[in-house]
Protein backbone atom coordinates (compact mmCIF):
# COMPACT_ATOMS: atom_id res chain seq x y z
CA UNK A 1 0.00 0.00 0.00
CA UNK A 2 2.88 2.42 0.79
CA UNK A 3 4.30 2.52 -2.74
CA UNK A 4 0.91 2.80 -4.47
CA UNK A 5 -0.12 5.77 -2.39
CA UNK A 6 2.90 7.78 -3.61
CA UNK A 7 3.37 6.56 -7.18
CA UNK A 8 -0.05 7.48 -8.57
CA UNK A 9 -0.12 11.10 -7.29
CA UNK A 10 3.51 11.50 -8.34
CA UNK A 11 2.71 10.44 -11.91
CA UNK A 12 -0.25 12.83 -12.13
CA UNK A 13 1.79 15.63 -10.59
CA UNK A 14 4.62 15.06 -13.04
CA UNK A 15 2.27 15.06 -16.02
CA UNK A 16 0.57 18.22 -14.74
CA UNK A 17 3.94 19.93 -14.25
CA UNK A 18 5.09 19.01 -17.76
CA UNK A 19 1.85 20.37 -19.25
CA UNK A 20 2.19 23.56 -17.20
CA UNK A 21 5.80 24.10 -18.36
CA UNK A 22 4.88 23.58 -22.01
CA UNK A 23 1.83 25.88 -21.87
CA UNK A 24 3.69 28.54 -19.90
CA UNK A 25 6.60 28.48 -22.37
CA UNK A 26 4.22 28.73 -25.31
CA UNK A 27 2.42 31.71 -23.73
CA UNK A 28 5.68 33.52 -23.03
CA UNK A 29 6.85 32.88 -26.57
CA UNK A 30 3.62 34.34 -27.95
CA UNK A 31 3.89 37.40 -25.69
CA UNK A 32 7.48 38.05 -26.73
CA UNK A 33 6.58 37.59 -30.38
CA UNK A 34 3.70 40.07 -30.14
CA UNK A 35 5.85 42.58 -28.26
CA UNK A 36 8.64 42.26 -30.82
CA UNK A 37 6.20 42.71 -33.72
CA UNK A 38 4.68 45.78 -32.07
CA UNK A 39 8.07 47.34 -31.39
CA UNK A 40 9.30 46.73 -34.92
CA UNK A 41 6.10 48.20 -36.42
CA UNK A 42 6.44 51.22 -34.16
CA UNK A 43 10.05 51.77 -35.17
CA UNK A 44 9.13 51.37 -38.85
CA UNK A 45 6.52 54.15 -38.52
CA UNK A 46 9.09 56.56 -37.14
CA UNK A 47 10.74 57.92 -40.27
CA UNK A 48 13.46 60.27 -39.13
CA UNK A 49 15.76 60.90 -36.23
CA UNK A 50 13.78 64.05 -35.38
CA UNK A 51 10.53 62.07 -35.13
CA UNK A 52 12.26 59.50 -32.95
CA UNK A 53 13.68 62.22 -30.69
CA UNK A 54 10.23 63.79 -30.30
CA UNK A 55 8.75 60.40 -29.53
CA UNK A 56 11.35 59.79 -26.80
CA UNK A 57 10.41 63.08 -25.09
CA UNK A 58 6.89 61.78 -24.38
CA UNK A 59 5.93 59.52 -21.46
CA UNK A 60 5.12 56.71 -23.87
CA UNK A 61 8.55 57.02 -25.47
CA UNK A 62 10.26 56.84 -22.09
CA UNK A 63 8.27 53.73 -21.19
CA UNK A 64 9.08 52.24 -24.60
CA UNK A 65 12.82 52.76 -24.09
CA UNK A 66 12.67 51.37 -20.56
CA UNK A 67 10.89 48.27 -21.82
CA UNK A 68 13.26 47.76 -24.75
CA UNK A 69 16.46 48.52 -22.82
CA UNK A 70 15.69 46.61 -19.63
CA UNK A 71 13.92 43.66 -21.23
CA UNK A 72 10.68 44.20 -19.33
CA UNK A 73 9.65 45.56 -16.01
CA UNK A 74 11.79 44.59 -13.00
CA UNK A 75 10.13 42.33 -10.44
CA UNK A 76 8.53 44.08 -7.51
CA UNK A 77 10.58 43.32 -4.40
CA UNK A 78 7.54 43.36 -2.13
CA UNK A 79 5.70 40.81 -4.26
CA UNK A 80 8.77 38.57 -4.40
CA UNK A 81 9.09 38.62 -0.61
CA UNK A 82 5.36 38.07 -0.18
CA UNK A 83 5.43 35.12 -2.60
CA UNK A 84 8.31 33.51 -0.67
CA UNK A 85 6.49 33.90 2.64
CA UNK A 86 3.25 32.61 1.15
CA UNK A 87 5.00 29.55 -0.28
CA UNK A 88 6.72 28.93 3.06
CA UNK A 89 3.44 29.05 4.97
CA UNK A 90 1.73 26.71 2.51
CA UNK A 91 4.60 24.22 2.72
CA UNK A 92 4.57 24.40 6.52
CA UNK A 93 0.83 23.68 6.57
CA UNK A 94 1.28 20.82 4.10
CA UNK A 95 4.10 19.32 6.17
CA UNK A 96 2.12 19.60 9.38
CA UNK A 97 -0.86 17.93 7.70
CA UNK A 98 1.30 15.10 6.42
CA UNK A 99 2.84 14.56 9.86
CA UNK A 100 -0.62 14.47 11.46
CA UNK A 101 -1.74 12.01 8.78
CA UNK A 102 1.30 9.83 9.48
CA UNK A 103 0.54 9.95 13.21
CA UNK A 104 -3.11 8.94 12.59
CA UNK A 105 -2.12 6.09 10.27
CA UNK A 106 0.49 4.87 12.74
CA UNK A 107 -2.12 4.84 15.55
CA UNK A 108 -4.84 3.07 13.54
CA UNK A 109 -2.72 0.71 11.47
CA UNK A 110 0.35 -0.24 13.48
CA UNK A 111 1.80 -2.40 10.71
CA UNK A 112 1.22 0.13 7.93
CA UNK A 113 4.05 1.96 6.22
CA UNK A 114 3.36 5.50 7.32
CA UNK A 115 6.99 6.55 7.03
CA UNK A 116 6.24 7.90 3.58
CA UNK A 117 4.03 10.59 5.09
CA UNK A 118 6.58 11.30 7.80
CA UNK A 119 9.45 11.75 5.34
CA UNK A 120 7.36 13.84 2.96
CA UNK A 121 6.07 15.96 5.84
CA UNK A 122 9.56 16.62 7.19
CA UNK A 123 10.81 17.59 3.71
CA UNK A 124 7.83 19.90 3.24
CA UNK A 125 8.37 21.56 6.62
CA UNK A 126 12.07 21.99 5.86
CA UNK A 127 11.29 23.65 2.54
CA UNK A 128 8.68 25.86 4.21
CA UNK A 129 11.17 27.01 6.83
CA UNK A 130 13.69 27.68 4.06
CA UNK A 131 11.21 29.82 2.14
CA UNK A 132 10.29 31.74 5.29
CA UNK A 133 13.95 32.37 6.10
CA UNK A 134 14.54 33.46 2.52
CA UNK A 135 11.62 35.88 2.69
CA UNK A 136 12.85 37.27 6.01
CA UNK A 137 16.39 37.72 4.71
CA UNK A 138 15.12 39.39 1.55
CA UNK A 139 12.99 41.74 3.63
CA UNK A 140 15.95 42.71 5.82
CA UNK A 141 18.18 43.26 2.80
CA UNK A 142 15.53 45.29 0.97
CA UNK A 143 14.80 47.50 3.98
CA UNK A 144 18.56 47.98 4.56
CA UNK A 145 19.06 48.99 0.94
CA UNK A 146 16.06 51.31 1.14
CA UNK A 147 17.50 53.04 4.23
CA UNK A 148 20.87 53.35 2.47
CA UNK A 149 19.23 54.93 -0.60
CA UNK A 150 17.10 57.29 1.51
CA UNK A 151 19.85 58.41 3.86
Amino acid sequence: MGADIIIVPFIFSTIGFIVWVVVNGWQRRQQIKQLTDFNSRLLDRIGSVKDFSEFLQTDGGAKFMDRVAAGGTPPDVRMTILRAIQTGLVLLALGAGLLVLAWIFRARFPFDESEVFTVTGVISISLGIGFLLSGGASYRLASGLQRRNDG
